[in-house]
């Protein structure tokens, strides 16, 4: 005769909350996972509108200085500014949905911890951390809470690309009174400027973020690492 093995029962943890309680809470998960999906989308489209607008006024550019240099410049210095402009936008919108996808991720990593409250003896099945820092959240993603890490965001790449065009439109309106040498170092510098200070300010950002909203489960102290071990504090 051919016994059945079946895994041991473990009652589960009894709670206090009302029954509603559970709905309202993987409800919010889901509302909260389909908001981190605007955010990602909205920053990707936004990006890509100011690189159409960027790439389109350069192959304007490249049509008009085949006809003068005067119709150059006085075109260069006039849709420039606008694209410029535009990528300005583009950098503090990117920013705040970043920062808005990583707040929404902290909270999904608060209501996963408390997932894993409900039956602690099988908290090993949630391979995602449910630490609610900024630790935790990057933790999830395989990636450091480290100034390094700021380098390596969609805001970062717009705001290089805004430093660059920064540089070229000074530059561009220093060589109408100044020599090229001096004005190419003037653009430089210019350029060199404008990204120190979009990095600054992305910095302060995060750390406003992180001060104003306070984690209720922080991360251990210890090497990062990706990927979770839940633990029952």
């Amino acid at each position: 005769m051919t016994t059945l093995r079946t895994e041991p029962f473990i009652p589960p943890v009894a709670s206090d909350e009302p029954p509603g309680f559970m709905t309202a809470l993987t409800t919010e998960h889901f509302t909260l996972q389909t908001a981190r999906a605007v955010t990602v989308n909205e920053s990707n489209g936004r990006t890509a509108l100011y690189l159409g607008s960027l790439s389109s006024t350069l192959v304007a550019l490249a049509l008009v200085a085949q006809r003068s240099s005067a119709v150059f410049a006085v075109f260069a210095l006039t849709v420039l500014p606008a694209v410029l402009f535009l990528g300005l936008v583009t950098y503090v919108r990117v920013l705040q949905s970043l920062i808005e996808d990583l707040v929404y991720a902290r909270a999904i990593n608060r209501i996963r911890h408390y997932y894993t409250g409900i039956d602690p003896a099988r908290a090993h099945w949630f391979v995602l951390s449910g630490r609610d820092d900024v630790r935790g959240a990057l933790a999830n993603m395989c990636l450091r809470d480290s100034p390094a890490q700021l380098l390596f965001t969609l805001p970062t790449a717009v705001a290089v690309i805004n430093a660059l065009l920064a540089g070229v439109v000074g530059a561009l309106a220093l060589a109408v009174v100044a020599p090229p040498v001096a004005a190419a170092l003037a653009g430089a510098g210019l350029g060199a400027t404008a990204l120190g200070l979009q990095l600054a300010w992305q910095t302060r950002r995060f750390a406003r973020m992180k001060a104003a909203v306070q984690a209720q489960f922080p991360s251990d102290e210890g090497p990062e690492a990706c990927g979770w071990t839940p633990t029952t504090n």
